[in-house]
């Protein structure tokens, strides 16, 4: 890789990264606020935000707390995949009509 690729990806990593981190700060303070708005604060005002996002609790045939940390990582995930692909393929689109 040369010297300018490099710097796009490193680039393209770092905006990918802060997007995907914005955005599941977004979903989970959703939930957590929603917790709050119950009363809860905490310990149970996280297991609650947590097992939302996850569907519900597990033993009401949802996901639990396990599927809500999913459901955080893949927010944090798709943005920052998105915004790396989009950010370095332009780039190297750009080198190849140049």
């Amino acid at each position: 890789m040369e010297k300018q690729e490099k710097t796009a990806a490193g680039s393209a990593a770092a905006v990918g990264a802060a997007a995907g981190i914005a955005n599941a700060s977004y979903v989970y303070l959703g939930a957590v606020a929603a917790a709050e708005a119950a009363g809860l604060s905490g310990a149970a005002a996280t297991t609650s935000a947590l097992a939302t996002l996850g569907g519900g609790a597990v033993a009401a045939g949802g996901g639990g707390m396990s599927a809500g940390v999913m459901a955080i990582a893949g927010a944090a995930a798709w943005p920052a995949a998105v915004a790396a692909v989009a950010i370095f393929g332009g780039y190297k689109l750009y080198k190849w009509y140049r």
